[in-house]
C-alpha cells in the first residue's frame, strides 16, 4: 500500500494510553486483544508523544477494519474521485485495502 496506515486513520490522544498500548502489545483503540502478535496486530508505526517518549502502536484487526469503515464513509462523501471510482483517489484506494486486508 502507497499510503501508510497510520497516515490514514485517526489514532486517540497519545498521551492517554496505557503502558501496553504504548509499546504495541494492546490495541491501541481499545485496550484490549493484549498479546497482539505480528499475525494478529496492524503496525501503526512509530510516533512520539508529547514527552518525546517513542511508541510503537499496534491494533487489533478488528478496530482496525471499523475505524477505516468510518474514515472511508467520511471521506468518500467529501472525494468527487472517490465518488466516481475510489481507484482515482490514493486515500480511498488505502481506506479500502485497509478494510479488504483486515477481513482476513
Amino acid at each position: 500500500m502507497s499510503t501508510a496506515v497510520a497516515d490514514l486513520l485517526p489514532l486517540p490522544d497519545l498521551d492517554g494510553l496505557n503502558a501496553e498500548q504504548r509499546r504495541g502489545a494492546a490495541c491501541v483503540f481499545d485496550g484490549r486483544h493484549s498479546a497482539l502478535t505480528a499475525t494478529t496486530a496492524v503496525d501503526l508505526g512509530e510516533h512520539q508523544d508529547s514527552d518525546g517518549t517513542n511508541l510503537f502502536l499496534r491494533a487489533c484487526k478488528a478496530c482496525t477494519q471499523r475505524q477505516a469503515l468510518t474514515e472511508l464513509q467520511t471521506h468518500s462523501a467529501s472525494c468527487e474521485p472517490c465518488v466516481i471510482d475510489h481507484t482515482r483517489c490514493p486515500t480511498g484506494l488505502g481506506l479500502v485495502r485497509l478494510v479488504r486486508e483486515t477481513r482476513r
